[in-house]
């Protein structure tokens, strides 16, 4: 049977593309809600405007009866250094923000195939003779793409670079709370005692926000408290509602209709002093962020925060609780797995193979300097 390959170009032609979209998400089982149409639709509806030159070049692989795969990339230019642009061809809806478990759109025992004969067809060829790079970032270690690479590397003659970005801690879930409960460390399950006992004692209530009207100022407020949080700490944190408010007040309201959205929060009398916004899809229960008032500190509102959301997703039968990128010490200490985020880069034009090999050597001298340094620390 034979196959075409297409490249969405245009706004419309991305649009009739919905239905097909939604059918293929389904059908291939695809874990990452990052993939689906209305996420990335809307990432492209929110910050296409605000990138360089950006062209949609979404990969559609059909064959007489149905589309079969879908790989939604996109063009945009991009300063490297301080004097150059790149023409760079990547993953729509990584840009902004934070879009993790990348792959190609397609049944799981038919993903290799399909990156096969997507790269090996002339219209992508083509494709990538007119950019600098293809730049694909947040995939796992067991993505299609990634395990791919070699394969790709072949059939496009060019090298890549792979480096691991990001840590993602997860909850292997039990069937039933108790049992979860019985595997905390016995001091994590002491202070959650006490922790709720405080809660309890002070009138404290967690609520879940299930009505649309009340999610613009759900989702300001969280980012209001996420703000609070990182400005106690004097830490700098790009969730900034100016820059990604607009994009989160919609994307929840279509997650909400979706059965896709577990937004938290936590009131004293009628004042919210905590938010934890969560997505639902596939078997996971995912940790997107949190926020919490700083001057209630002492009462650990996050440990009962995210132990409410795990209750709720065992007695909801996910088989995950995701806390998504960020190694930070509150995750470990629930966490009992992990996974990477790696960045896979074909350089295609000569400045981008200059650029990116100086680049690399510095990442690998730097990487060696750190390995030496702790060695003679662990000697001291």
């Amino acid at each position: 049977m034979a196959i075409e390959i297409k490249i969405i170009e245009t706004e419309t032609e991305f649009r009739t593309l919905k239905p097909i979209w939604q059918q293929l998400i389904t059908t291939s089982q695809t874990s990452s809600p990052f993939l689906t149409f209305e996420w990335i639709s809307e990432w492209w509806a929110t910050y296409h405007n605000r990138l360089k030159k950006p062209e949609l070049k979404i990969i559609v692989l059909a064959d007489s009866n149905q589309r079969l795969a879908i790989l939604p990339l996109f063009v945009h230019q991009k300063k490297l250094t301080s004097t150059s642009k790149f023409k760079v061809l990547q993953f729509m809806g990584t840009e902004f923000e934070s879009s993790d478990y990348l792959d190609i759109i397609a049944p799981e025992t038919q993903k290799a195939l399909y990156l096969q004969q997507i790269f090996s067809s002339p219209i992508f060829l083509k494709l990538l003779k007119s950019v600098d790079v293809l730049d694909l970032p947040n995939i796992t270690d067991d993505a299609s793409l990634l395990t791919s690479k070699k394969m790709i590397e072949q059939i496009i003659g060019k090298r890549s670079y792979l480096y691991r970005t990001k840590t993602c801690p997860y909850i292997e879930l039990p069937q039933t709370v108790d049992a979860f409960l019985q595997n905390l460390s016995r001091n994590l399950r002491s202070n959650l005692r006490r922790t709720q006992n405080k809660f309890n004692k002070n009138g404290f209530t967690i609520e879940v926000i299930d009505n649309e009207k009340e999610l613009d100022q759900a989702i300001r407020r969280l980012f209001e408290l996420h703000g609070m949080r990182f400005a106690a700490k004097q830490a700098n944190t790009k969730f900034v509602f100016e820059k990604r408010g607009v994009f989160h007040q919609r994307i929840a309201k279509i997650f909400l209709r979706n059965r896709w959205l577990q937004l938290y929060q936590i009131k004293d009398q009628r004042t919210v002093i905590g938010s934890l916004y969560c997505y639902k899809f596939g078997e996971s229960m995912m940790y997107m962020q949190g926020g919490f008032d700083p001057s209630y500190h002492k009462f650990a509102l996050g440990n009962l925060i995210i132990l409410r959301a795990i209750t709720d997703a065992i007695e909801m039968k996910y088989k995950i609780f995701d806390f998504m990128r960020g190694n930070e010490a509150y995750k470990a200490r629930w966490a009992t797995h992990y996974r990477y985020l790696n960045e896979l880069i074909f350089p295609i034009t000569l400045k981008a193979k200059l650029y990116y090999f100086y680049r690399d050597m510095i990442y690998r001298t730097k990487q060696i300097v750190k390995t030496v340094l702790k060695s003679k620390g662990n000697q001291s």
